[in-house]
């Protein structure tokens, strides 16, 4: 149906358009557990533990499979590796909504995390080369603020949804969600992507992991430990109940606000590298002012938000440049499953140093050494092909 050329602007806009829908509904539904704990612990008499398992649940295959669906990506034909994808995520999301025991809902939670990394890592390979050379950064900057968007819509429809249709017919909303998305993907995805000449340097029987790729996946990687944990501590630090779940928030809206604009920014200055270590650099100063204790809440949060619009789009632009076209989704699974695995650890260390001391000092200032670490490794992220001009090293 359709085939995406990097310059044809109506196929392009509809491929980002089926690619938020797509984002939108793995957004939604990752973020469903946590405003159902009461109601799932009442129906199914889940621990607490159980409640975390069901919850990490689907970001387990993002872990164990990012690198191998990455690599398989480069082959396989897009619409029906997407079609594949969405497939599962329409299994997973109906397993959990009919969910008859806790088994079932870890199933579907399980089922739906494989559907949705593939969607995933298949919709950044696919804007990466319909926007290959114009306006990728604002794509990508509009594509990772679908993420923020459906947590700050779920959170604010549940409790209508749940009273009046009840937490599985909230569920069953989610599901026809995945089923739009499905032949909207049809429409949009082509059958195969045009295969570009080898770089140079860069010849296509190269295997190996470029320097440049391995430091923009270690600095993802402490962006995502860093960033992971803010969000977890930063209602308790700024004074608990609703006024610290609101100024918490506020990392959401400026991250939803803010991530077009600065695509748009991005690509007018052609320097995505750039803008990475700045916005980590961002995030390393605030955290350091918060273990300072020299920043108020709102402030520290809002600033947060700004990290989190600047360097999704930044990093989702540069596996494009660091790599042929041929291992472009293999390079975006080797970013993934770093990012995962900072996502998973990141809480985790920042939970222990908070149990080691009552401060929040030694908190934020080891959360700010790793932001401030992950500005200096993504300086190496540095396209070494010949011929690519200064201004489009990044």
């Amino acid at each position: 149906m359709v085939s995406i050329a990097p310059r044809e602007g109506s196929s392009r806009w509809l491929v980002l358009a089926s690619a938020m829908v797509s984002f939108f509904a793995v957004g939604m539904t990752f973020f469903a557990v946590p405003p159902l704990v009461g109601t799932l612990r009442a129906e199914f008499a889940l621990s607490n533990l159980a409640i975390g398992l069901l919850m990490g649940a689907i970001a387990v295959p993002a872990v164990a499979l990012s690198l191998p669906l990455g690599a398989a990506l480069d082959r396989w034909p897009p619409r029906a590796a997407g079609l594949a994808g969405l497939a599962a995520m329409l299994a997973g999301s109906v397993a959990f909504a009919a969910a008859p025991g806790y088994g079932w809902l870890l199933a579907g939670r399980l089922v739906f995390g494989v559907g949705a990394l593939l969607v995933n890592l298949l919709l950044a390979r696919l804007l990466s080369v319909a926007f290959a050379g114009r306006e990728l950064a604002l794509a990508m900057g509009l594509f990772t603020a679908t993420y923020p968007a459906s947590m700050i819509v779920l959170f604010t429809l549940h409790p209508v949804l749940e009273a009046r249709l009840g937490w599985r017919g909230e569920m069953g909303l989610l599901v026809v969600l995945v089923a739009v998305a499905i032949p909207l993907h049809a429409v949009a995805a082509p059958r195969r992507l045009p295969q570009g000449p080898p770089r140079a340097g860069q010849g296509r029987g190269s295997r190996a992991l470029p320097a440049a790729l391995v430091a923009l996946g270690i600095a993802w990687m402490l962006y995502f430990a860093a960033f992971a944990a803010a969000p977890t501590f930063g209602p308790e630090w700024a004074g608990g109940g609703a006024a610290g779940l609101l100024a918490t928030s506020l990392i959401t809206w400026v991250a939803l606000a803010g991530a077009p604009l600065a695509g748009a920014a991005i690509d007018r200055s052609g320097r995505p590298r750039v803008w990475c270590m700045a916005g980590l650099g961002v995030m390393a100063a605030t955290l350091g002012l918060m273990a300072a204790g020299a920043l108020p809440a709102a402030a520290a949060m809002a600033a947060l938000g700004l990290a989190a619009a600047v360097v999704p789009p930044a990093v989702y632009s540069l596996p494009a440049r660091l790599v042929p076209p041929e291992r472009t989704g293999f390079a975006f699974g080797f970013i993934t499953a770093l990012s995962n695995l900072g996502a998973l650890a990141g809480p985790a260390f920042a939970g222990a140093v908070r149990d080691a001391t009552p401060a929040w000092g030694p908190l934020w200032g080891s959360l700010a050494v790793m932001a401030l670490a992950g500005a200096a490794v993504a300086a190496f992220a540095r396209p070494r092909a010949a011929g690519v001009p200064e201004g489009a090293e990044g």
